[in-house]
């Protein structure tokens, strides 16, 4: 019986295999190791103390200026993480110091101070994931280090017992190899929902280190007596959608009606759509103006102050007569200028950055951000709503010698801002725009 075992788990591992190389996932040889908090009891709430919960609006603030800017830049469609990105520029900042480091920490909204960071940042990676059986959360740390580097060990301390981040040697020297040891973690990270995330091409001939983030969010949608939110049999297939600027496009609609939670953002409204257990909820922000710059009007005049006041005051005393697309958005970025452009600029400048607590070299130092890149995914059905983030925090190093260089509607059929949050801390994982 004991061999019929083993023959078992050696033929479900060659299953497992098999289907990796099917879908295009690389084979790799001992793969990254993901340490991402798997809590036994579940909890009611994110508990944070004073401190922490301005951190949260700071958190906020970040999410809401890097979306305007993220919007700005692409003109168009979008999802992003803003939560997965302050993860990897947190560990990012634990690597440097002056200057580089007070950038990092202060556009993160935390002050100066990198401890209090650490700790809410473990905080969240250890609650997240407590919070609702039904909503899976996952978050994954991992640092990737060019072997001709060594990572100190004050950082490294912090990484892995702080981010619970494996820090793992690579030979650069091949970026195929960097690529698809990169590229196999994140698949395994978002459960085969971001793939690829990097190409050959984001490995530059000054690769030192990639700091990675992976989140991923799985939820259905809540119950309301046993039964469910959206019904595929309501769908409302092929109906206008109303465009900014003028024109429409086709999309398919999910209905529903429910008391659920609504307000107003200025002359904008907003609705709460809870999932599962109603710890998490999708927070849609649907511009007054139809057909006009509804989007670029909203996020020119949305602040983390209104957000937060917006929240407070939503009620669920009418009945909502609710109409919402089914949609998918799948991008990557390169999000340098957006975060030079809110604060974060010596980090990216070669021989100027301070880098000195994260790589060491013959005590050559000259390590900066060579690029910070994410690439994230949504896919909202009348089930629920899947979504995932990878962050890559590139870290290159200039020359070196001897290396290489009341009945109310809310009929959401014209474009508009969401965001999934946390609801009993407010932390925004994931936000973006459908147009």
């Amino acid at each position: 019986m004991k061999r019929i075992k083993i023959l078992l788990v050696f033929f479900i591992a060659a299953l497992s295999l098999a289907a990796c190389e099917k879908n295009g996932v690389p084979r790799v040889k001992d793969p990254i190791d993901i340490i991402s908090p798997s809590p036994k009891d579940p909890i009611s709430k994110v508990t944070l103390s004073e401190e922490q919960k301005t951190y949260v609006g700071a958190g906020n603030a970040f999410a809401i200026n890097s979306l305007k800017l993220l919007y700005k830049q692409e003109n168009e469609s979008i999802i992003f993480s803003p939560l997965s990105l302050q993860y990897a520029l947190a560990i990012s900042a634990n690597g440097a110091s002056g200057e580089t480091a007070s950038e990092i920490i202060s556009t993160l909204g935390y002050g100066e101070d990198q401890d209090a960071l650490n700790e809410y940042c473990n905080l969240l990676l250890n609650q997240l994931p407590a919070l609702d059986d039904s909503v899976e959360v996952k978050l994954t740390d991992a640092v990737i280090v060019n072997k001709e580097f060594r990572v100190q060990d004050a950082f490294r301390n912090i990484a892995e017992k702080v981010y619970y981040a494996p820090v793992e040697y690579v030979d650069a020297t091949n970026p195929k190899v960097v690529v698809d040891r990169i590229n196999e973690w994140a698949h395994r990270s978002t459960n085969g929902f971001i793939y690829p995330f990097l190409e050959e091409s984001d490995i530059s001939d000054n690769f030192a280190a990639a700091i990675l983030n992976a989140l991923y969010f799985k939820a259905k949608w809540s119950e309301e007596s046993g039964k469910p939110m959206f019904n595929s049999d309501d769908i409302e297939k092929s109906k206008p959608f109303y465009l900014d600027g003028g024109g429409t496009r086709n999309v398919d609609y999910m209905v529903a009606s429910r008391n659920f939670r609504y307000g107003k953002i200025g002359k904008n409204s907003i609705v709460e759509l809870p999932y599962a257990h109603g710890k998490f909820a999708m927070y849609v922000i649907l511009p007054d103006i139809k057909g006009g710059n509804g989007v670029e009007s909203l996020l020119s005049s949305l602040t983390q102050k209104s957000w937060s006041e917006a929240l407070a005051s939503m009620s669920n005393d009418a009945l909502v007569q609710l109409r919402f697309p089914r949609f998918e958005i799948e991008d990557k970025y390169n999000l340098n200028k957006m975060l030079q452009a809110l604060g974060i600029s010596r980090a990216f400048i070669p021989n100027k950055a301070q880098f000195d607590k994260l790589l060491s070299h013959s005590g050559i130092n000259n390590f900066f951000i060579e690029s910070v890149l994410q690439k994230a995914r949504i896919n909202v059905t009348e089930w629920g709503t899947e979504a995932a983030a990878v962050t890559a925090v590139m870290i290159g190093v200039t020359s070196i010698p001897g290396q290489p260089d009341k009945a109310i509607e809310f009929f959401a059929d014209h474009p508009f801002v969401y965001a999934i949050v946390e609801k009993s801390s407010g932390v925004m994982l994931f936000a973006g725009v459908y147009k």
